[in-house]
């Protein structure tokens, strides 16, 4: 069956297997440490939700990492946060699709199910880092993510190929994203519906 849900311990080897296959196939970066994207404590004590396109097959995946404040949004992102920002936040980690899945929205769907959890749970910000090749950052910018270079940078699992930026998302902007989303991925929000326990943050 095709659905979204929230991972639990047990999919930690699926979500480590994806995380680990597809950061090494990106053109945007060299992963240096791979050890970051096993599923560990982190995973445990945040929020990771899933793509399912049948019972054990895991197509996307992406954290959620609640922020309160910008030393904690900092240590988070290996980065200074360049301007400032609303809290609480949420910053938006280890997303990876599987190579097969690119480019049909899974991204998107991954993005609309966070927004409507930040927007039910009172989040005033979402931080997405992405780098300044990703062909997704377009089509950010259209859902009202504001994007701003990160000069001041100690990232180390990773060697990036293009400058690492963060695109940032306003509470006021939640319901005009996932607007835009609904009329963009229709087919994806049929196909895979959320089932269980919704996103607490």
């Amino acid at each position: 069956m095709k659905h979204m849900r929230l991972a639990r311990r047990e999919d930690g080897s699926q979500i480590s297997n994806l995380r680990l296959r597809e950061f090494n196939r990106s053109s945007d970066f060299k992963l240096l440490k791979s050890k970051t994207l096993y599923w560990s404590k982190r995973d445990e004590v945040n929020t990771v939700i899933g793509v399912w396109h049948g019972s054990d097959t895991l197509v996307a995946t992406l954290r959620l990492i609640s922020v309160n404040n910008d030393q904690v949004a900092s240590q988070v992102l290996e980065a200074a946060v360049p301007v400032s920002v609303q809290f609480p936040g949420l910053v938006f980690n280890s997303a990876a699709t599987r190579h097969s899945f690119r480019r049909q929205g899974f991204n998107q769907l991954l993005r609309y199910y966070s927004i409507q959890a930040a927007a039910n749970c009172g989040i005033k910000s979402l931080l997405s880092p992405v780098y300044q090749s990703a062909p997704r950052i377009d089509f950010m910018k259209k859902l009202g993510y504001s994007s701003h270079t990160l000069t001041d940078n100690w990232q180390t699992k990773l060697a990036p190929n293009s400058p690492r930026i963060i695109c940032i998302l306003e509470a006021k902007q939640f319901a005009g994203a996932l607007e835009i989303l609904r009329h963009t991925i229709p087919d994806l929000l049929e196909n895979y519906p959320w089932i269980g326990p919704p996103i607490s943050l």
